[in-house]
């Protein structure tokens, strides 16, 4: 299974969305989510996507995941390649951490223009929020 990532925030912090989806080896899309999160920092919105992404991988029962986000920061602190020095930060990492137990995953960086389906979605969530209020 391979599942894509992107959060986004409109001022830094601001408003905030995160999209995700996940698909087969061959590319078909079988879940993707815009959600609304709140006033959030951009790295936030980034772990809130990751963190949203790999809940619906473990509710979907995934033993293997490819995971694809264009934060560097979020892939390199998540395969434990970067330290974490924020502590709020910590503690969105270990909750995806928590949620990826018993699942063999991988983070990888890809530019942005890879991740567009991804960026789409979490747009969708920030101009949905606007009807919401």
């Amino acid at each position: 299974m391979i599942g894509h990532f992107d959060g986004a925030s409109r001022g830094n912090p601001g408003e905030a969305g995160a999209g995700a989806y996940l698909s087969d080896d061959a590319g078909n899309v079988i879940w993707e989510t815009a959600r609304y999160l709140g006033r959030k920092t951009n790295n936030e919105a980034e772990y809130g996507a990751a963190i949203i992404l790999l809940e619906a991988a473990k509710e979907r029962g995934a033993r293997k995941l490819k995971v694809r986000g264009d934060s560097r920061l979020v892939v390199c602190q998540l395969s434990k390649r970067w330290k974490i020095n924020l502590p709020h930060l910590r503690e969105l990492a270990e909750k995806a951490w928590s949620l990826s137990e018993g699942m063999e995953v991988s983070y990888e960086w890809i530019p942005r223009e890879k991740n567009k389906r991804a960026d789409r979605l979490s747009n969708e969530a920030l101009d949905g929020a606007k009807y919401l209020g």
